[in-house]
């Protein structure tokens, strides 16, 4: 028999029920070692970003939270202007709930109150293959590919800790690509790095406005970044455990970096370059942000480093430098349109020098 549910808007007191939904779809949730408490995190991610509180909807059935979705509200430089967008993150449907429309139903009733806030697009990235062949009927898929590049000191302790079909010949393929990846880079003149200072930040300041202004200019498309929203992305201890390294060169910023060590998993721990970004043509302060973030990860005895990128962008080849290779996993960006809109359609012709995106835009971490 077709149970029947509504759909509704987060209300306070709504918050335990919640959690306990996305642990349960997730097989625990946030999939990130924490200082605080799952309910401080969800807080912090839903409730305090400086953008403004998260659409929240929920499927309730027999007065129990049976489904939730959650859209983040976000600025996005897009071509030459600013707009309100939004993130669509979170969602889960118990399992007794799911093939019901539960899912579609809660995206229709967000989607109406986000035209109505005048958010300009959404935005969702997914690894979940059901949400991708869903979402694939319904948007459009970004029109630039984003790859994961990784670099794994040791590929046979990492097939032991992350069983996978067919190992061996992964261990093999692996083996051989960064033999010739290291072979290139062999040939390849280092860039000329300046003295470069490179220190830690709890917090972004005022002195980072100018340079997030210089970077905003350069880009067709990237996340506004701003003193506050980089300061509750990775420095808030709410956040997730980041750590911020920032260059500075005659007392001017010139680029920084967000290095993460995830301990979701005690036994293999799991390295992310969560955020990379320097003003445009400064690659030398990329590489050196790059090297500075792989010794790291090797004084962390951390085997496995992630770090997203939009393929053709430079930072590719600063990382393929620094012994990265492409992992072949597929980084899946959707997008819908809200309002009349030709910005993604303009941003088509666009070089992938102009397109950023990083694993801090992403939301989420994965633990492998």
């Amino acid at each position: 028999m077709k149970e029947e549910y509504e759909i509704r808007f987060f209300r306070r007191g709504d918050e335990d029920e919640i959690l306990r939904l996305l642990q349960l779809a997730f097989d625990g949730w946030p999939h990130m070692d924490l200082n605080c408490s799952v309910i401080e995190h969800w807080r912090w991610k839903h409730e305090d970003n400086p953008s403004g509180k998260s659409i929240v909807a929920l499927g309730v059935s027999d007065g129990k939270i049976m489904g939730c979705s959650h859209t983040i509200p976000m600025r996005m430089k897009i071509k030459n202007g600013v707009f309100l967008c939004c993130n669509g993150v979170d969602v889960a449907v118990h399992p007794h709930y799911r093939r019901m429309g539960v899912y579609g139903n809660m995206l229709d009733f967000k989607r109406r109150f986000e035209k109505k806030a005048g958010m300009k697009l959404h935005f969702t990235c997914t690894g979940n293959r059901i949400l991708i062949n869903r979402l694939s009927k319904r948007e459009s898929r970004f029109p630039f590919k984003i790859v994961n590049l990784i670099r794994i000191l040791d590929i046979s302790k990492h097939l032991k800790a992350m069983p996978i079909k067919k190992g061996w010949f992964i261990k093999l393929g692996y083996r051989f690509v960064k033999f010739m990846n290291e072979l290139k880079n062999a040939y390849i003149a280092p860039v000329s790095k300046p003295d470069l200072q490179i220190s830690d930040v709890n917090r972004f300041d005022e002195k980072t406005v100018e340079f997030c202004r210089g970077v905003s200019d350069h880009y067709d498309f990237i996340l506004e970044r701003n003193p506050e929203y980089l300061t509750w992305r990775y420095c808030d201890p709410r956040a997730g455990n980041f750590l911020v390294r920032l260059v500075r060169e005659d007392d001017q910023v010139l680029g920084y970096s967000v290095l993460k060590i995830n301990r979701y998993n005690g036994d293999y721990p799991v390295g992310f370059i969560v955020d990379l970004l320097t003003l445009p043509e400064r690659v030398d302060v990329a590489e050196a942000l790059a090297l500075d973030a792989v010794n790291y990860f090797d004084q962390n005895d951390v085997n496995i480093v992630n770090y997203l990128v939009v393929q053709g962008h430079p930072y590719e080849d600063v990382l393929k430098r620094c012994g990265f290779l492409d992992s072949r996993i597929e980084i899946n960006l959707f997008y819908k349109a809200l309002a009349n809109s030709d910005e993604l359609s303009r941003i088509k012709k666009s070089s992938a020098s102009r397109i950023f995106f990083s694993w801090g835009d992403h939301d989420s971490l994965p633990i492998q």
